[in-house]
């Protein structure tokens, strides 16, 4: 039998036959080091999908805030930013005068001034404090200028929701809920929602009443677990007159030029620093690189230990068929035939792997992402985790080149052996 006939026009199906026959032959030992394979691609494309994912829930999150600059009281930039960008606590006020004076700048298009409070839930107690469970941000804003920075917010529709609106800055008792926190409190439009609010300086908590106007539709920002009230009833609750937590600033031009511009004019003032998004952007990027590094480093591992494991399955696949290798020598089977069908046998390993290990990322990517958040603050809502076509064909792809190399030491020295000393090892 001369299984390399070049004349032979399915001598490739052959090949392909005869590598899936020995790989089955020892079907439990192949299953493991598929298995191998497998955990690596997994690992890789979870990395990949994180690494493309994170990048675009920080874009997406930046661009929902709808203004470009930021100027905060003077503290951590980090805790700001986690704090517009996913609802954290940890709040710092500007003083009263600070939107007057910067509203007139001339390279300012629009202005947002936002108030930020933590309120605590109806029912809840002292001894359930350490639970964020317990716990409402609420932003006072004021509408008009709200809606320039965010025209895309609407209001949710359908039964018990279709009167929504906005309350009027005048307006008292009144509240709009962002759509996560009306689901978690299981309020429409027109009931009444409870919020216990303890105003600056005082150690007694106050209840107020209030009813819900409208209920926003998922943005999937710290929008939609956010209670909205207008700004100067806010204060008054949080017992803060004029104060703000951040003013949202949207330029005329916006450069790096600009921007620099404008934050040296601002600086000068003691109480403020004012923080490009870009900025913050990196900031957050930065925050969790050993994160990345972290599963960048699993991921090499897991792919060394599975490189090993296949060089160690077709090796001792190579061994236990040597008098076989030396009998499809002696009937006229060339190196470069053995070479190529044990190669063969390599490559199809690493690519059932890549299948299988494709699958359960895609299949475990919600586990995947908790399992990241877990390890780091992303510092932003929403998914952060998005596997593509393209990060499972550059997976694919490279377990078809580890599956190359992987092969060659064991092909080279499966196409090395002679015929009669095959024949006789084996024997």
């Amino acid at each position: 039998m001369n299984i390399e006939s070049k004349s032979d026009p399915f001598v490739l199906g052959r090949y392909f036959a005869l590598a899936v026959k020995n790989l089955r032959r020892r079907i439990v030992r192949t299953c493991l080091t598929v298995a191998g394979v497998a955990l690596a691609v997994t690992v890789a494309v979870s990395l990949g999908g994180f690494m493309l994912g994170y990048r675009g829930a920080i874009d997406k999150s930046i661009d929902m805030l709808g203004f470009q600059i930021m100027i905060m009281a003077k503290g951590c930039p980090y805790e700001a930013a986690t704090m517009m960008l996913k609802g954290g606590t940890g709040l710092l006020y500007l003083p009263a005068d600070i939107y007057d004076k910067v509203r007139n700048d001339s390279d300012i298009e629009s202005i947002t001034p936002i108030f930020v409070g933590v309120a605590q839930k109806q029912g809840s107690g002292v001894r359930d404090e350490g639970s964020e469970k317990n716990f409402l941000i609420v932003s006072g804003i004021d509408v008009p200028s709200y809606q320039v920075m965010k025209p895309w917010i609407t209001f949710k529709k359908g039964a018990g929701y279709a009167d929504g609106r906005w309350f009027s800055q005048a307006s008292r008792k009144e509240v709009v809920l962002g759509f996560e926190a009306a689901e978690y409190e299981q309020r429409k439009v027109g009931d009444i929602f409870y919020a216990s609010i303890t105003p600056s300086g005082s150690p007694f908590p106050v209840m107020h009443e209030l009813k819900v106007v409208g209920v926003l539709d998922r943005t999937g920002t710290q929008d939609d677990g956010t209670i909205f009230l207008p700004i100067e009833e806010a204060r008054e609750y949080f017992g803060r007159p004029g104060q703000l937590t951040i003013l949202g600033i949207k330029l005329k031009q916006f450069n790096a030029f600009k921007m620099r511009q404008f934050e040296t004019r601002w600086l000068k003032l003691p109480e403020v620093q004012v923080v490009g998004l870009q900025q913050v952007k990196n900031t957050l990027v930065g925050l969790v690189a050993t994160a990345q590094t972290m599963i960048a480093a699993v991921a090499i591992i897991a792919i060394i230990v599975a490189f090993i494991g296949v060089i160690n399955t077709i090796l001792m696949s190579v061994y236990e068929r040597t008098a076989e290798i030396g009998i499809m020598k002696a009937l006229g089977a060339r190196r470069e035939s053995i070479f190529e069908l044990i190669w063969l046998e390599t490559v199809m390993i690493c690519l059932a792997g890549a299948i299988v290990g494709s699958a359960l990322a895609i299949v475990g990517s919600k586990l995947v992402e908790k399992a990241i958040k877990s390890i780091a603050d992303m510092g932003v809502s929403g998914s952060i985790v998005l596997i593509t076509p393209a990060v499972i064909g550059y997976a694919v792809l490279g377990a078809v080149i580890l599956g190359f190399f992987a092969g060659l030491y064991p092909a080279w020295r499966a196409s090395s052996m002679r015929p009669v000393e095959a024949i006789s090892q084996g024997n």
